[in-house]
C-alpha cells in the first residue's frame, strides 16, 4: 500500500471521499445542499474546483466550510484551504477551489 503523502493528499482515494461526502452533505445559508458539479474536470491529487453555480456566499457559509477543513485537516495532518472566484466560462457562477497542497497550480480558470 502507497504511503500517504499530506502533500498529494487527493491521491487517497479515501481522503477525496470524506472531502467530497462533506462537501455533498454541507448546507448553504441561503440553498441547503448544493449537487457537486467539477469544473476544469476531475480532481487532481492536489486540487480541485467545484461549480456552486448561481449562488449568495454568506459569511456562515465560509464559516461552515472552514469547520469542515480544519476537522479534516486535524484528522489526517494535512493543510487543505480553500478560495471562492466567479467562473471565467459561465458568467455569475460561483466556483470554490479545494487546495490540499501547495504544489496545486497557482492559476484558475
Amino acid at each position: 500500500m502507497k504511503k500517504f503523502d499530506p502533500l498529494e493528499p487527493f491521491s487517497s482515494k479515501r481522503l477525496l471521499d470524506e472531502v467530497l461526502k462533506e462537501l455533498k452533505n454541507f448546507k448553504y445559508k441561503l440553498y441547503g445542499r448544493i449537487p457537486l458539479k467539477f469544473h476544469r474536470g476531475k480532481p487532481t491529487k492536489y486540487d480541485f474546483d467545484l461549480n456552486l453555480g448561481l449562488m449568495h456566499f454568506t459569511e456562515l457559509d465560509a464559516i461552515g466550510l472552514s469547520r469542515i477543513f480544519q476537522k479534516i485537516n486535524k484528522k489526517w495532518g494535512t493543510k487543505m484551504t480553500f478560495c471562492i472566484y466567479p467562473s471565467k466560462k459561465k458568467f455569475r457562477d460561483i466556483i470554490i477551489n479545494i487546495r490540499g497542497s501547495p504544489k496545486a497550480p497557482s492559476e484558475l480558470s
